[in-house]
């Protein structure tokens, strides 16, 4: 039996990161008092650093 995620799990997961990132971005400006560019500095940081372990991983599956 082969391991994949169908189209509902991939969906539910992109729906719960994005509610994440509003709820964490609402936090961190109207709590906090991070100014957006602050926000989004470390946003764009965060993704590349996820991206980078994803796309490691997923080479690291396929390679061998």
């Amino acid at each position: 039996m082969e391991s994949r995620f169908d189209i509902v799990t991939i969906a539910i997961a992109v729906v719960v990161a994005a509610y994440l990132a509003i709820a964490t971005g609402y936090v961190a400006h109207y709590q906090l008092g991070f100014s957006p560019q602050e926000i989004r500095g470390a946003a764009v940081l965060i993704a590349v650093a996820v991206g980078s372990l994803i796309a490691i991983d997923f080479f690291r599956h396929n390679a061998g």
